[in-house]
């Protein structure tokens, strides 16, 4: 009885907050930090670039018991400033048709892809298809826990993530 009752409660405990904090790859390469509905997907030094991130962002939706979709999902690539040449990020803050100026801070430049740019990346424009993710391995201790992206946009095999709150 006193195990059905937490079996349930745990089930039934607010989504968000079994994924809450910062996530990694096995591999290192991709980053995921979940705070309350709101998520962002990193994958650092895209395509080899240092300094450029390729990051999806947006919110959770319920999928199932520990499974998460994302929705109204944006596509943004973060570029540090440092690391490149002044003449390249004068020419990334102009007008395009790929992307527009989504923020900007003295040490960071990040552009949101347009319809248009997002096709540039990816097959498809509809990115709310691109991020679901299954919490496997139920613990108590969330650094025990295995969280996965289902997604064969980023691979054909299933992308393991480790809890790395903090860091």
């Amino acid at each position: 009885m006193l195990l059905g009752g937490g079996l349930a409660g745990y089930i039934f405990y607010p989504f968000v907050n079994k994924i809450n904090g910062n996530w990694v790859s096995t591999d290192q390469t991709m980053h995921l930090t979940s705070r309350g509905n709101i998520w962002e997907l990193a994958i650092a030094d895209y395509q080899q670039t240092k300094g450029f991130a390729l990051v999806y962002t947006g919110a959770w939706e319920a999928a199932g018991v520990n499974k998460y979709d994302g929705k109204q999902v944006k596509l943004l690539a973060k570029i540090k400033k440092a690391n490149f040449a002044k003449e390249e990020i004068k020419k990334l803050e102009k007008k395009s048709d790929l992307y527009t100026v989504f923020d900007q801070t003295e040490k960071e430049l990040t552009l949101q892809y347009t319809e248009k740019g997002i096709k540039q990346i990816q097959s498809g424009a509809n990115l709310n298809t691109v991020v679901h993710m299954t919490l496997e391995n139920i613990h108590w201790e969330k650094a025990k826990e295995k969280l996965y992206l289902n997604s064969s946009y980023f691979s054909s095999e299933r992308i393991e993530f480790t809890y790395k709150n903090g860091q």
